[in-house]
Formats: structure tokens, C-alpha cells, sequence
């Protein structure tokens, strides 16, 4: 996949032509007032999802030129491109392949590692859940970035599905005063920690998981092994640390994508083997949408054209992502760090 410009295709101009009209003369209410079926015209059906895209700032030329955008920009030659494991992180030179996580075994690359992987993090949390025998009440996860904003988000959204034997909290801060206010109330003997990392050398999550360890072992904490987790690709570093059960990471996953693979452990911690493969599940099924749904009918790629219309043509800096629900308040901030961090790599 080669890097290229958007605004040197045939069709930029035409959308800079239709943005100055919309903004000199466009009302919604005039819209709604001459087509009748614009809402059924400007609505998408998804896997669990409908997406009313009637009240943006479009009209159905408009929505014709972001398409032949789309289709200028190889949009869907592309797509096949990243989920068949083809470069996609050209900052990196590395394969975007998180949908892999998800699929059912045998339907995507690298499918019997990811099932390997996954069969075994189930089995490990369902062993937690039992608090019965393993002793464990309170989840303490150590990450950053990806591996802190994911998991907690999903946790407070997945509240329903979760029993009441435990407790979960998440540390990022590298400010002591965070996992220290954490830890006040627990005991070590009913604690464990996840530490998230891929390289293991991540300054902010080594320093907390540094700060768990001493306070585990300074509380006489005993049998470390037991009360501590990695999830990373760098097993040695793990084992030096003195943890002995690791889940792997593997370097075409993103950390920001990364919620589907073991950094989800805490969300199966929380909801159970069942209810994580059920996530799975839902993942995967959009999954199968983005790649097969016709273009003007495909949610994924509708809503990137959409953004690109605010951004580029109707010159919006900003856009508000209003929860619903309580369980979704960390969304906003799951989804900034994501988008943020895959499209801002070249923007100071």
C-alpha cells in the first residue's frame, strides 16, 4: 500500500464546490421539506446498529461525490488489502490485522495462535471468577494508552453482564498518589494485578507495576507468581519481573485496537468466557459488514466519509460524542485516544 494524497483526486474538487454551497445555502429543514424519504435514503442498517445520517449536513449529491471519492480512493481494493494482513501502518511498516482477534478460528490469519491464546486467557479467567477457590476479589490493571483506556472503558459498559465478587480498578497515572489511594483498602492475599504492556518496558506502567510489587511484598504478600499477570510480547522481561503466566501480544495488533486480544483480560475477568466471546462475536460481525457490504450501504466506510465531508471540505475542528448511558461514559475518551493516535501521527 503506497502513501498518496486525498485532495489530488479528480473528484476533491467537486466535494470544495459542494461545501461552499452547503454552507451558503443549506437548511435542514428545507431538506426534510423537499424529500420526504430523506431519512430513509440517509439511514444504514448494521449489525445491532442503526445509523441515522439525516440530520447531517448533506444532500444526496453530495453523498454521490463522497462516494466517487471513495471509489477514486480505492477504498475497497484497499480495505481487502488490510484484512488480508497487507501493510496498513505505514508509519511502522506493519499489517493492521486486529480483526483477527475476532474472527472464528480458521477464518483469518494467524487463527490457531490468536484461538491458542484466547482458550487459554478464558480458562485463566474463569479460574479467577471463582472466587471460591482462587481467593481473588480485587482486579488491579496496570497500562497505558490502549491498555488502560480499552479495558476500562469496555468494564463500566459491560456492567450488566458482571457478577458482584469483583472489584476492578485501573492505574495509569504515573503519579504515585494514583495506585497508592487504589491499594489503601486491599489485601494482597485477595489481590490481582494485570500488567499490561507489549514491550514490558513502558516507563508508566513499570513504574506502577514496580510500585504494586513492593507494596505486595512489603504487605507480606506471598507466592507473587500467583497474584500477578502480563499481557505483553515480551515474556522475559515478564519473567525477570518474576511473573510466570503471560498472555501474548503480537506486533500486528495496535495498542488502541488491542481490546480483542489479551489486553482484554479484565473484561473477561468481568464478564466471563461466555460473555467475552459473545464480544467477540459482535466485533466480528461488523467485521464481516465492513467487508462485504456494498459501499453506500457500508456503516464503517459511510461514517469515514462523513468525517472526511466535516473535516475537509466544511472546515468542523471539532466533533462531540455524546454517551447515552452512564455504562458508556469512558467511550469519549476510548475513542479520542483511538482515532487520535491513528490519524494524528503527522500532525503537531
Amino acid at each position: 500500500m503506497k502513501d498518496w494524497r486525498a485532495d489530488q483526486l479528480p473528484v476533491w474538487a467537486d466535494l470544495v464546490r459542494a461545501a461552499g454551497s452547503v454552507k451558503q445555502g443549506f437548511r435542514l429543514t428545507e431538506a426534510f421539506a423537499e424529500d420526504p424519504l430523506r431519512q430513509e435514503k440517509l439511514s444504514i442498517w448494521a449489525p445491532e446498529i442503526f445509523a441515522d445520517f439525516s440530520k447531517a449536513l448533506v444532500d444526496m449529491p453530495v453523498m454521490g461525490l463522497l462516494q466517487q471519492l471513495a471509489r477514486e480512493a480505492q477504498i475497497e481494493s484497499r480495505r481487502d488489502e488490510v484484512l488480508s494482513g497487507g501493510l496498513a501502518n505505514l508509519s511502522e511498516g506493519r499489517a493492521a490485522l486486529h480483526t483477527a482477534l475476532r474472527a472464528p478460528r480458521g477464518q483469518a490469519p494467524h487463527s490457531k495462535v490468536v484461538h491458542d491464546t484466547l482458550d487459554e486467557m478464558l480458562a485463566f479467567a474463569d479460574e479467577v471468577r471463582d472466587t471460591r477457590m482462587s481467593g481473588i476479589r480485587h482486579i488491579v490493571n496496570i497500562g497505558i494508552g490502549g491498555s488502560d483506556l480499552g479495558p476500562q472503558m469496555a468494564v463500566a459498559a459491560l456492567d450488566p453482564y458482571e457478577g458482584w465478587d469483583l472489584s476492578f480498578d485501573f492505574v495509569s497515572n504515573v503519579d504515585g498518589q494514583d495506585i497508592a489511594r487504589i491499594l489503601r483498602d486491599k489485601m494482597p492475599e485477595h489481590t490481582l494485578f494485570v500488567i499490561a504492556s507489549k514491550t514490558f518496558t513502558t516507563q508508566e506502567t513499570m513504574s506502577n507495576a514496580m510500585a504494586a510489587k513492593t507494596w505486595f511484598l512489603d504487605r507480606g504478600g506471598r507466592d507473587l507468581a500467583r497474584h500477578f499477570v502480563a499481557t505483553t510480547s515480551n515474556v522475559k522481561a515478564a519473567r525477570e519481573f518474576g511473573i510466570d503466566r503471560t498472555f501474548s501480544l503480537w506486533d500486528w495488533v495496535g495498542g488502541r485496537y488491542s481490546i480483542w486480544s489479551s489486553i482484554g483480560l479484565p473484561i473477561a475477568l468481568a464478564i466471563g468466557s461466555k460473555h467475552f466471546r459473545d464480544f467477540l462475536s459482535g466485533a466480528h460481525a461488523m467485521d464481516v459488514h465492513f467487508a462485504k457490504a456494498p459501499l453506500a450501504q457500508n456503516l464503517p466506510i459511510q461514517l469515514a466519509l462523513l468525517d472526511v465531508w466535516y473535516r475537509n471540505f466544511m472546515g468542523f475542528t471539532s466533533r462531540s460524542i455524546a454517551p447515552y448511558h452512564h455504562g458508556l461514559r469512558r467511550l469519549p475518551a476510548y475513542l479520542q485516544q483511538l482515532e487520535m493516535e491513528s490519524n494524528g501521527k503527522g500532525v503537531s
